[in-house]
């Protein structure tokens, strides 16, 4: 049993050293308003190895829709501006939620970019808003991005 856990434990500790980046923002119970935009700022120092990233969202069962469309603007060290539509899967055809979590809450994980390299050494800026057609989006809690080395 004791060798269970231990191995349990080293296996969690090897993943977090492939963590380069991870944030979460709550989003306020009144609503997220199109204009509320989320920041997330990443020093990045490696430039050689490929990276996996992603979007963690939290939402209520109370969420009104299927799937959630965000902008993410990625603003490089040289001020270049790469703009990305996602679409996140949210719950499936027959209104099951999708991601785990147990009540009122699920939380997803959402691969947006796989294999990136980043080209600059320096501070990469992303800014996430939803791209919803509604001026205040009920039933979302948190956003985040979450960036590991591939390899």
């Amino acid at each position: 049993m004791h060798l269970l856990v231990l191995l349990c434990l080293i296996l969690t500790a090897g993943c977090k050293k492939n963590v380069v980046f991870q944030e979460q923002q709550s989003i306020s119970s009144k609503g997220w308003h199109y204009q509320d935009e989320r920041v997330f700022e990443v020093h990045i120092h490696d430039t050689l190895s490929l990276h996996q990233m992603y979007l963690d969202l939290r939402n209520t069962t109370d969420y009104p829709y299927r799937n959630l469309f965000l902008f993410l603007d990625i603003e490089f060290p040289d001020s270049r501006v790469l703009r990305d539509t996602i679409e996140c899967i949210l719950a499936d055809r027959r209104g099951g939620w999708t991601g785990s979590g147990f009540g009122s809450v699920r939380a997803n994980r959402f691969l947006f970019r796989d294999d990136v390299w980043f080209p600059v050494e320096g501070v990469y800026r992303f800014t996430i808003i939803h791209g919803m057609r509604y001026d205040t989006l009920q039933g979302i809690s948190d956003v985040g991005i979450r960036i590991e080395k591939k390899y």
